[in-house]
């Protein structure tokens, strides 16, 4: 494996990536690769709202 080969986007280009990926993704969603992309270039703001609300609940904090 490469070690550091992750490229840092800037917001429109991940705007871009996602935008394309999501249209390829509904035309022919057998392209896991394209469903991958999506989830890499959205998945962060999802996954950090899901950590603030359960730091904020007692039982999310356990």
């Amino acid at each position: 494996m490469v070690e550091g080969a992750r490229v840092r986007l800037r917001g429109w280009q991940q705007a871009a990536i996602a935008l394309g990926s999501a249209v390829g993704a509904l035309v022919d969603p057998r392209r896991a690769d394209l469903i991958a992309a999506l989830g890499e270039t959205t998945g962060k703001p999802a996954f950090e709202r899901v950590l603030e609300r359960m730091k904020r609940n007692p039982e999310g904090r356990v």
